[in-house]
C-alpha cells in the first residue's frame, strides 16, 4: 500500500515539474541568422521567441570596433521583437547583444553575430537608391508579419502537450488512489 501512496507523490511530481519545464521561453529564431554573411543591406533586426516576451525586451548591435550602432524603436507582438535601425548596416562583422524578459517575469539573455558583405556596384540613380531601400523594408514588414503568425501558432500547438500532460498527470493521480483506497478495503 505504501508502494502505491509513493508512486501517486513521485507522479504528481513529476508532472508539475514537467509542466514547469515546458512554460520557458527561448530565442527559437533570429533574422539575420546566427553566424550567416549576408549581401544585402540590413536595416532591421528580428527576435523570436518560442513564448511571449513582455515589453522592455530589446537589444544592442555593436561592430567589429565594439561601438554601438543605433536602433531607432523596439516592436513587441506575439513573441517577436524586432528593432529598425538607423541606417543600414555597413559592410562589417557585427555583435547582437539581447535581453529579453519572458511572460512569466524570467530574464532571457544571449548574443549572436553575423556579417554583412554587399558587393559594391555602380553608383546607382536617386531614384533606383529609393526604390532599394523601400522594397527590402516592405518585405521584411511582411516576412515578420508571417513570421509572427507561424509563431503564434506554433506557440499555440506547443503549449498544447504541456497541458495534456499536466490531465493526464492528474487522471493518473485520480486512478491511483482509486485503487489504493479499493485496495485499502479490501484489506478492512
Amino acid at each position: 500500500m505504501k508502494t502505491i501512496g509513493q508512486l501517486m507523490i513521485i507522479g504528481l511530481i513529476f508532472f508539475m515539474t514537467a509542466s514547469v519545464t515546458f512554460a520557458h521561453t527561448d530565442l527559437s529564431k533570429t533574422n539575420p541568422e546566427d553566424g550567416t554573411e549576408l549581401t544585402a543591406s540590413v536595416s532591421e533586426i528580428v527576435l523570436t521567441y518560442s513564448g511571449q516576451i513582455e515589453e522592455g525586451s530589446a537589444f544592442d548591435v555593436t561592430n567589429e570596433q565594439g561601438e554601438v550602432i543605433p536602433v531607432e524603436n523596439f516592436v513587441v507582438a506575439d513573441g517577436v521583437l524586432t528593432g529598425m535601425l538607423e541606417s543600414p548596416l555597413e559592410n562589417g562583422a557585427y555583435t547582437v547583444n539581447w535581453n529579453s524578459i519572458s511572460e512569466d517575469g524570467h530574464p532571457l539573455s544571449g548574443t549572436f553575430s553575423f556579417t554583412v558583405a554587399v558587393p559594391e556596384e555602380v553608383a546607382p540613380t536617386e531614384q533606383e537608391e529609393v526604390e532599394e531601400t523601400e522594397a527590402p523594408v516592405e518585405q521584411a514588414a511582411e516576412e515578420s508579419t508571417e513570421e509572427a503568425v507561424v509563431d503564434a501558432t506554433a506557440t499555440e500547438t506547443n503549449g498544447s502537450p504541456s497541458f495534456i500532460w499536466i490531465i493526464a498527470g492528474l487522471v493518473l493521480v485520480l486512478v491511483a488512489g482509486s485503487l489504493w483506497m479499493v485496495v485499502k478495503r479490501k484489506n478492512v
